[in-house]
């Protein structure tokens, strides 16, 4: 069972509202592993399996998932919490991404996609997210590949010596266009046949492969009389063979036998074959000159996947980890077979709004109003509370925040995959819109402080900061009765 605490703090377990008797399963948020001072939340690890199912969708089709989900969450946790190492590596050592830099690489990707940097942030934005949230992802995509490359790239490299030999022993590789002139005397045996159909294709074969014997160098004779293969009429002439042309068992079985020696009865998964190689028509074996660029490459990357892997079980080992995930225990049923493992959460949590500040605004007439909405994203608004007028210092203070319906400055248990989008008001122009605040952010931010009372936010768009109360309480079972929290 997984462990109820991270660092002496009890998981969160967060509703989706009030729901109804009979409504669907409730969205269970905790802390899933923490990594020295960072955390992965439940949340954070399903959007990143979902990508990945995607990902694997596409590329192998739908039915491929089956009965792979848990190898999906383990690597999914096991990939972000490679990554959040890797990161704070980076940090420690002071590697960092300058904006022209990252500037640079996201204009590449535009220009690559033909797209524009408005048309992208619009579509980002019909996303739930931003330009700039998508600018600190790649920022820390790029973060990471300069930190493996001066922790692992840099640190590999390939003689000579060790090129030449890898060339030595794996010659037979590098052979190219060699066949073989192959016939054959074949008996099939039909998928599912018994026992005693079985024994009587391998008799039949014995009794032909004693005849070509006999024949002596007429084999070609005995398959036309005896074989019941396709090609029987040509004396079982499968022509010219080359390596990668016939399935891989029966490939290994022709290219180890000596010229012109009957093999003994085999045995594939088709039937039993009598095999003959008549006629060897040489391959070109490749020289090391023109190999040695790909061999570099090869061992290279061979040589860097390993230091790779020492380089992160080093770090491993270095950090504080705690991981509190059973992948087994989600069952079938998604997040909302969560709803068994939480059966004893006792703890709500509850971010009271009471200060709203802009730092970042054109008077127009007058002072500005501020409203706020709150959803998944800004085409999915629950709801938007009234218009407020900020005072002198452009602040909005606990009294008129108050003021407002409760739903629109108390958030109890908020689902992590919501925001609150904050808009200045304009009497003669559209509303100008001021950013988000992510309740996952927030979640994280106590989580990892839960002591705090309050906490100090400033929107992704660095135009309003926004403070909240936040309590931590006991209460009923969630899972029980949602009822309760009528």
């Amino acid at each position: 069972m997984m462990a109820r605490r991270v660092s002496g703090f009890i998981v969160f377990a967060l509703l989706l509202g009030v729901p109804r008797a009979g409504a669907k399963p409730i969205t269970v948020e905790r802390i899933v592993a923490k990594i020295n001072s960072e955390i992965i939340t439940l949340s954070e690890l399903q959007e990143y399996v979902k990508k990945s199912i995607e990902r694997h969708k596409r590329r192998f089709g739908a039915k491929s998932l089956e009965g792979r989900m848990r190898e999906f969450r383990l690597s999914a946790l096991n990939n972000l919490i490679e990554q959040k190492l890797v990161i704070q590596r980076g940090k420690k050592l002071g590697i960092t991404v300058p904006d022209k830099e990252l500037e640079r690489r996201i204009q590449s990707i535009l220009d690559r996609e033909k797209i524009g940097a408005k048309q992208f942030d619009k579509y980002l934005r019909s996303q739930g997210t931003s330009l700039k949230a998508y600018w600190e992802e790649r920022r820390n995509d790029i973060l990471r590949l300069k930190t493996e490359g001066r922790e692992v790239l840099s640190r590999v490299s390939v003689s000579d010596i060790e090129i030449a030999g890898y060339y030595k022993a794996n010659i037979d590789r590098f052979r190219q266009g060699e066949a073989r002139q192959i016939l054959q005397i074949f008996f099939p045996v039909a998928r599912g046949a018994s026992q005693k159909e079985d024994a009587a294709r391998r008799a039949k074969a014995d009794k032909a492969r004693r005849l070509a014997l006999s024949n002596g160098k007429d084999f070609a004779a005995t398959a036309r009389k005896l074989s019941e293969g396709p090609n029987a009429s040509r004396g079982g002439d499968l022509g010219f063979i080359k390596k990668g042309e016939v399935f891989a068992e029966f490939e290994k079985i022709l290219f180890s036998m000596p010229v012109g020696k009957i093999s003994d009865v085999v045995r594939t998964q088709a039937g039993y074959h009598i095999l003959l190689v008549k006629k060897l028509r040489p391959g070109k074996v490749s020289t090391l000159d023109k190999l040695s660029g790909r061999l570099r490459g090869l061992l290279l990357k061979e040589k860097r996947a390993k230091r790779r892997r020492e380089w992160i079980a080093e770090l491993k080992r270095a950090a504080f980890l705690e991981i509190h995930f059973d992948p087994q225990a989600e069952g079938k049923g998604g997040v909302g077979s969560l709803e068994a493992l939480f059966r004893d959460v006792r703890e709500q949590i509850s971010f009271k709004l009471i200060e709203i500040k802009l730092l970042k605004s054109v008077e127009l007439l007058g002072r500005e109003k501020v409203f706020w909405t709150f959803g998944s994203s800004r085409r999915d608004e629950r709801w938007k509370s009234g218009n407020l007028k900020v005072d002198e210092e452009m602040i909005l203070g606990r009294e008129e925040i108050g003021g407002l319906e409760k739903l629109h400055h108390e958030f109890v248990n908020p689902d992590p995959g919501t925001s609150i989008f904050l808009y200045e008001y304009n009497y003669l122009l559209p509303n100008s819109y001021l950013g988000k605040v992510s309740f996952a952010d927030l979640i994280k931010a106590i989580s990892l402080a839960p002591k705090k009372g309050r906490i100090v936010v400033v929107t992704d768009e660095k135009r309003v900061r926004l403070e909240f109360e936040v309590k931590v309480e006991k209460t009923r079972s969630i899972v029980a009765d949602p009822q309760e929290f009528k």
